[in-house]
């Protein structure tokens, strides 16, 4: 079932890999529309050609943009995105305004973005740091190591012309904005000697996207911009990963004028926005993103267009929120389990189409909440040795409790079933399960790059194959738990001895109801150990206390177990492992709705219980009903069973 389980997300990541490289041409298509946008001022002015050479470019380019557009699938949108793009070519031939140019550029992009759901900005704030690793590695071979475009290799370039660009000149930063050069870093520009950087990770050519763009800035210039920035009331959004992804320095520098009306002070206030924010944003970027993607689900919704507001909810989430779970969980579990239920609770306001003052609570609650995880993980002041120690010893604690009551309730049953030899098979469910949730995590970590809905898809899975083998093992105790029926199980099997199938199952419940967890405290103490790195003792010793406290709370409830008579053991049980199906049927299929293996159909009723599995959606709540119809029909076949017994005794 392992086996599966990891089939199962291979698969939901080569699709979600085959849907990226189909929209590859629509890509191109917004790089080289892109490039004519902030490039034909270079070309043309005020109707006269300026440089032969850029104008032959931009013909050529135009040309190129109509090749491209008709390798895009056949719609309604594709052929509006031609008509522009002939409008494009015609204004270039005409040596047009390089205004109007911009403008139909601008539009074109926007309709491809719109049309072909491009990615506009990284998953999460980039560093600049990184950025430079990567720039001096790849880049300064041609643009030199401070970017002015005098690098080493510059006298072998073919072909020699255009020259590589200069990124300290104010001229050819106004056009560019981090979303352009990351699309030329990835794609290149055809007939020039600028080659494409596909092989680096997406993050990688985000990073070093944004830190071209911070080039041209001092650190003391930026110093003066944040200031500025904090004396004065600036539009958020300009502070906003997605709004700097795709707005250009000219751009900005424009919108900053409103608030900065001098050259100087809109400068300095764009070195902040292109060097000092990212220079002081810290590792908790994966917040920020959520912010972000929160804010444009939002307005999404405000404009009424729900289905996009939807997919923005889902994505600030998934691709946003679970990156920074982890460590937000190790810090304060009560905490991060609120957050992310609020998460739920929007998406669920949107998808059901509530009033946009209702989403908009919502909306205030969740970013609140962020801004307050924000604050938790960067604080350093806690990360005392008790502080580690504590929360290393809270993690196994608080996530291996459930897993102990079932474990202790098998070895009981065993026990008392007189069939020892199959405990330790019990102890190789956990066992394995503890292992597998180690190479779940090492292939993720070095194969898969999981991400937020990979991690949902493997834990909705298990979940859901715990609740089944849960059910089945807590309807073969309710069904043993007359005494009569007890007596002749025992003369059937030998003074216990188990059949194949049934060790099977209780070997399972002790594997599923491990690995639903093992995964997750695997990353919850790799977030600790970050934060440890200095002192990683406490960690250790936390984390061998806790094992060693569950150990013992596993200990106690067995010989607890033992003294209860079988009758009472066996109900009290079943119970036990029947409303534990019932939970993890509901959280199993919340956490594929996530993913997107399940629709999603919030309603309104009843109120949401996460500790429960009761989430106001029909698929939780279908998944739960048919946990109770099975109950109820293996409920009616024991009383039938037992009324049958009655009426012809033996």
């Amino acid at each position: 079932m392992k086996m599966r389980t990891l089939l199962y997300t291979f698969c939901f990541f080569f699709m979600t890999s085959a849907s990226v490289l189909a929209a590859d041409e629509a890509k191109k298509l917004v790089t080289v529309v892109d490039y004519i946008g902030g490039d034909y001022k270079n070309a043309v002015q005020a109707g006269k050609v300026i440089s032969q050479e850029e104008y032959r470019e931009m013909k050529e380019f135009s040309l190129r943009s109509l090749e491209l557009a008709s390798q895009l699938k056949k719609t309604a949108e594709r052929n509006d995105i031609e008509q522009n793009l002939k409008t494009l070519a015609s204004l270039i031939d005409q040596k047009g305004d390089e205004k109007a140019v911009a403008a139909v550029a601008r539009r074109i992009k926007d309709r491809l973005i719109t049309t072909y759901g491009i990615v506009t900005y990284p998953r999460s704030s980039p560093s600049l740091q990184a950025g430079r690793a990567v720039f001096i590695q790849n880049c300064a071979q041609c643009h030199g190591e401070m970017g002015k475009g005098d690098g080493p290799s510059r006298a072998m370039m073919t072909p020699k012309e255009p020259p590589p660009a200069d990124f300290t000149d104010s001229k050819v930063m106004d056009g560019l904005s981090p979303f352009k050069a990351f699309n030329i870093i990835t794609f290149g520009v055809e007939r020039t000697a600028m080659p494409n950087f596909s092989s680096l990770t997406e993050e990688e050519r985000w990073q070093v996207a944004f830190y071209v763009l911070s080039l041209r800035f001092t650190a003391e210039e930026a110093t003066q911009g944040a200031a500025l920035i904090r004396s004065t009331t600036v539009q958020p959004e300009l502070q906003n990963i997605s709004t700097l992804s795709t707005t250009t320095d000219a751009e900005l520098q424009a919108k900053l004028k409103t608030s900065f009306p001098t050259e100087n002070q809109s400068f300095v206030v764009l070195a902040y926005l292109r060097r000092g924010l990212l220079e002081r944003q810290q590792v908790h970027t994966p917040l920020v993103a959520a912010q972000t993607l929160l804010k444009e689900a939002m307005t999404l919704y405000e404009k009424n267009e729900k289905k996009k507001a939807y997919q923005k909810a889902v994505d600030a989430y998934l691709d946003a929120f679970e990156l920074a779970e982890a460590e937000l969980f190790a810090k304060d579990l009560s905490f991060g389990r609120a957050l992310e239920d609020q998460f739920t609770q929007f998406r669920n306001a949107i998808k059901r189409g509530d009033d946009v003052n209702e989403v908009h609570h919502l909306y205030n609650q969740i970013t609140a909440g962020l801004d307050r995880a924000a604050q938790l993980l960067a604080s350093k002041d806690s990360l005392s040795e008790t502080y580690l120690f504590i929360n290393a010893l809270l993690i196994i604690l608080r996530e291996g409790l459930e897993v102990a009551l079932i474990l202790a309730a098998t070895l009981a049953l065993l026990k008392v079933m007189g069939a020892t030899n199959a405990m330790r098979y019990i102890h190789l469910g956990w066992i394995l399960a503890v292992f597998a949730g180690l190479v779940t995590w090492i292939v993720a970590q070095s194969f898969l790059a999981l991400t937020g809905s990979h991690r949902e898809t493997i834990e909705g899975f298990t979940t859901l194959v715990a609740a089944i083998v849960l059910f089945y093992v807590g309807y073969w105790l309710h069904t043993k738990a007359e005494a009569r029926k007890w007596q002749k199980f025992i003369r059937d099997k030998v003074q216990g001895a188990l059949s194949r199938e049934r060790l099977l199952a209780l070997a399972g419940v002790s594997f599923f109801a491990t690995y639903r967890e093992a995964f997750e405290v695997v990353l919850f103490y790799q977030a600790l150990w970050l934060q440890s790195a200095a002192n990683p003792k406490p960690v250790i010793s936390g984390f061998i206390a806790g094992a060693t406290i569950l150990c013992l709370v596993v200990v106690v409830l067995f010989r607890l177990g033992l003294k209860i008579p079988i009758k009472h053991f066996f109900g009290i049980t079943g119970v036990l492992l029947y409303l534990l199906a019932l939970v993890f049927a509901g959280q199993g299929v919340r956490e594929l709705q996530a993913s997107g293996w399940f629709s999603v159909t919030p309603i309104r009723f009843p109120p949401q219980v996460s500790a429960l599995g009761i989430y106001p959606t029909v698929e939780t709540l279908a998944a739960q009903a048919v946990v109770l119809l099975a109950l109820f029909a293996a409920t009616i076949r024991s009383y039938g069973e037992r009324w049958t017994e009655v009426g012809n005794p033996r």
